[in-house]
This record gives C-alpha cells, structure tokens and sequence, in this order.
C-alpha cells in the first residue's frame, strides 16, 4: 500500500510539472503570420490578364511559396506560422503559362514587437502586409573581416578607423578588424581569387562584410546576387556570418540610390545577413549645411569624412554601440563635424532597424519603372578603382 501511494504520489508530481509547462514553457517559439495582398488594379489598367500570382518567401535557407487566390483585382494570401526574423520576398505574375510581371520585397521589424507594415512592389503598385520580428547575433562578433574594394581601402581603410572606435568604446573586447581589398574588385573576383577565399577561411572570423563594387547591385543584380550567394556560403562554411556595406550613389547621379539600396536589402534578406546602410546615410546627410564633403574629389569614393561615418555605421550596425561621444576621431577632423557624422550614423541605424522600407525590384517592366540615365561602362569603373 505504501509502495502504490508513493508510486501515485510520483505521477500526481510528474503530472502537476507537465501542466506547469505546458502553461508557462521555458523556452517558447515565437511564430508569426505574414498577409500578403497584392492590388492587380494598375496591371489589368495595363491590358495584362493576370491569372495567377505566385509567392515566395526565402530566409537562410528556409523557403516557401504560395499561390494567391485572386478575386476580381486582388490576389490575397497569408504565410502562417512563421519564425520571426525578416523574408525576402518574389512575386512573379502570371498569363497562364506566360510570365507577365515580377518583383521583389522585404520587410522587417524590431524584437520583440509585432508590427505590420507595408512594402510598395513598383511592378504593381500596391502593398505586401508583413508581421515578421528581427533579430540576429552579431553582436557577439569579436573577429570582423572586410571583403570588398577601394570603397573599403580608402582614407586609410574602414577597417582601420572601425578597430580605434571599437577600442575606444570596448577595448576589453579585444576586437580584430581586417580587410581584404583590391581596387576596383567586383565580389565575382573575390569569389574567383584564392586569396580572398584563403582570408576568409583562415581568418576564425565571426562576421564577414562584404562591398560589392559601386554600380554593380543596380547595372547587374543577378550577378551581385549570384556571388554574394556564393561567398555566403563560403564564409558560413569557415564558421562566420555574412554582413553587407551598402554603398551610395556617385554624387552625380542620385538616381543609383534607390535601386542600389534595395538590391542590398533585398540579398541581405534573402541570405538572412545584416547590412549596414551606408548609402542610406549619405542619402541622409544634410547636404545643404554640410561645412564638409563627404564625396572624395571624384565623386564616386568617400573623402575621410565619409569612411569615418561608414566606420560610425559599423559600430552601431554591428554591436548596437552608440557612436555619439566616442574619443576617436581621425586627424583631419573637427570635434563638430565628428559629432555629426556619429549622430548622422547612430540614427540611421536606429531607423532603418525600426521599419520597413520600400523596396524596387531588381528587374521591372520599362512601362512600370522609369528608366535610369546611361551609366559608364565597367572599364571606365574599373580605372576609377572604384
């Protein structure tokens, strides 16, 4: 009798504790639902009959895609139990069998909250309705390796003034910042040059960056795409993560903004990699009042004044380390200017992180996205070392 009332004791014991996690799990999963509703309007405006809308949805190497019913001008679906995190996002339109339309999304939002949001497809003009959270581990990164070009390099090297903000803030860290860099290099030579390829293997790097050079994301998408894809897989294979250096547009055409920030949000949701926004910043920048120039002579490379806001963004990109008030400030320039530069960087970080931006896809029918002004041929990029 004893033995069967402690045996019974035992089960009520294991039974209480199921029903204590079952109402107060430990380690819950968040999941969410991403809407998608998509307005056909201005395509049939356009004489296209759409018969069908297909979606997919890409994060690392998780993929999904549906099919979206489609009533009178709308095609609406929903993606449900979702992991938080920000997806990359490919609509292609379809005739029946005939592709008429594609496009491309990202969406994103802060930890810890559920936002919806909206992302603008210029193929159709109309929205994506996301719930996604955001929310990745590269503070923890303590080894940083730089792949790219003169973008990198210049003004002694964003590798160079990262490691003394990085020091100033958290010398107990330890941190190693290095690059490796060859002028006007495309991320499809690093790719094909085993010295790049021995850097990031041989390095015990957490976080590997990667600059594609200038024009390439928006002149060549698929090809920035497809290397981008392909160093990622190098570098997770070395054990480190894949970030991205957004880049700007040449100061003489402000038109290469728009589809050079969106190809990198667009990659960088798609491999699940982080990315500072550089080109968003010097979008950002207060030209107007600006005592200084943030453009090198050529107006295609940054002067020190723009490495030293990329460095600021790589701080605050990185770690979440607040560069307002660091000490390190490069010879060259003023307390003032310095001040602006770390605000300018702290707070484009803090916004792009905090919303969804509107995304252009990187390929669009003529009649649906304006087209951009004739840019140099890649000879010419390549004797500006860009």
């Amino acid at each position: 009798m004893r033995k069967l009332t402690y045996l019974l004791f035992i089960l009520l014991a294991i039974l209480a504790l199921l029903t204590a996690c079952q109402h107060n799990p430990s380690n819950p999963t968040e999941k969410g639902d991403l809407p998608i509703s998509i307005n056909l309007a201005p395509a049939i405006a356009h004489n296209l009959q759409v018969s069908l809308v297909r979606v997919t949805i890409t994060k690392g190497d998780y993929t999904d895609q549906l099919d979206l019913p489609i009533a009178g001008s709308t095609a609406e679906g929903i993606f449900e139990d979702l992991e938080i995190g920000t997806y990359a996002i490919d609509v292609d339109m379809f005739d029946d069998s005939l592709l008429i339309a594609t496009g491309s999304g990202t969406g994103m939002v802060r930890p810890g909250e559920t936002t919806t949001v909206y992302i603008t497809l210029h193929f159709v003009p109309g929205g994506l309705e996301i719930v996604v959270n955001w929310g990745l581990p590269y503070a923890d990164s303590r080894r940083v390796l730089f792949v790219g070009n003169s973008h990198t390099y210049y003004n002694g090297g964003v590798d160079v003034h990262l490691q003394s903000l990085i020091n100033a803030a958290h010398p107990e860290w330890n941190a190693v910042v290095d690059a490796q860099t060859m002028g006007g290099y495309t991320l499809e030579q690093h790719y094909n040059d085993q010295n790049t390829l021995n850097a990031i293997a041989g390095g015990d790097w957490d976080l590997v960056i990667l600059q594609e050079q200038s024009s390439r994301p928006m002149n060549y998408p698929d090809l920035f795409y497809q290397y981008s894809t392909l160093l990622n897989g190098v570098i997770n294979a070395s054990g480190a993560m894949t970030g991205f250096y957004m880049t700007w547009a040449w100061r003489n055409n402000p038109e290469m903004y728009e589809p050079i920030r969106d190809a990198y949000n667009y990659i960088g949701a798609y491999l699940d990699a982080l990315v500072i926004p550089a080109g968003v910043a010097y979008h950002n920048a207060s030209y107007d009042t600006l005592s200084f120039n943030l453009y090198a002579t050529d107006n295609y490379h940054p002067s020190l004044y723009g490495t030293y806001l990329v460095s600021c963004l790589m701080l605050a990109g990185i770690w979440n380390v607040n560069p307002i008030g660091n000490s390190y400030i490069p010879a060259g320039i003023d307390a003032p200017s310095a001040a602006y530069l770390q605000s300018l960087a702290w707070e484009t970080v803090q916004a792009e992180s905090s919303k969804a931006r509107p995304v252009l896809p990187p390929e669009t029918p003529a009649w649906l996205y304006p087209v951009p002004q004739p840019w140099p041929e890649d000879a010419d990029l390549a004797a500006l070392a860009m």
